[in-house]
């Protein structure tokens, strides 16, 4: 293939700093001032799916899983858009500050040791070699930026068997794909027994990963688990318009 100096020079600009919006793909810009709006405009709240798996962690996210926010985080976890970890950071931060503050015995323990571990949700192998790293351990890292010491981010988790895309599986086959699929890898338990901690995803839908991780977790010697994720997925149901209902983002007030 012929080198084209011009050309090969802003691809690879390109792919050192992308100058399309990781939301809307307006260009001349990482994430432009709309999308922004859109990303800010969700609150933390305590959010619970319908129907709910047994073993379901009590979890935070901060708004739902469509539009611009889904085109940013199918870009930052799949396309390439390893520059969009900083903004999504930025409303991740206020999902765990809620949820540390929701919950006594995680701020308890962080002001009594002085250290909460969190741990990000496992990625499949294949998927942390496509993209260089493993992403949400690094939003993680990101989300506690200078507060590190006191959250540090343990990569515990592993997928100890293959699993499906979880994408296109009702909620019945994802908790059967993902059953004893997740284990504590050898050497971090050590770092998590007796401790509350902090289990961080990017999205929930069905909740039968944050169930796994859960299950593993308090397998392992863990304390009490607690999740935050970005975002949570509003999915159809063929239930009744009451029903239908319950799947939705819910006040912390109203939320068990």
């Amino acid at each position: 293939m012929p080198w084209r100096p011009g050309e090969d020079l802003l691809h690879l600009l390109e792919l050192a700093a992308p100058t399309a919006c990781g939301g809307c793909g307006r260009e001349g810009t990482r994430w432009c001032g709309t999308c922004r709006q859109a990303l800010a405009a969700g609150s933390a709240r305590r959010w619970t799916p319908t129907p709910c798996p047994p073993g379901f962690p009590p979890t935070w996210t901060h708004t739902a899983y469509r539009d611009e926010v889904r085109t940013a985080v199918v870009a930052w976890k799949d396309g390439g858009r390893a520059d969009l970890t900083a903004v999504l950071a930025v409303p991740l931060r206020g999902v765990l500050a809620a949820a540390l503050a929701a919950s006594p015995d995680h701020l308890g323990t962080l002001r009594g040791t002085g250290r909460l571990p969190l741990v990000p949700a496992p990625s499949a192998r294949a998927g942390t070699r496509a993209r260089g790293e493993h992403r949400v351990a690094a939003l993680c890292r990101e989300t506690t930026l200078g507060r590190r010491a006191r959250l540090p981010t343990v990569d515990a988790l592993r997928l100890a068997r293959r699993v499906e895309d979880q994408a296109g599986l009702d909620a019945e086959r994802r908790r059967s794909n993902l059953a004893g699929a997740v284990r504590v890898r050898p050497g971090a338990a050590d770092r998590l027994v007796g401790l509350p901690c902090v289990l961080v995803d990017d999205v929930v839908t069905t909740g039968a990963t944050l169930v796994e991780c859960a299950r593993a977790l308090t397998a392992a010697g863990a304390g009490p688990v607690l999740a935050v994720t970005l975002a949570a997925t509003h999915r159809r149901s063929s239930g009744t318009p009451t029903q239908r209902a319950r799947g939705r983002l819910s006040e912390a007030s109203g939320a068990d």
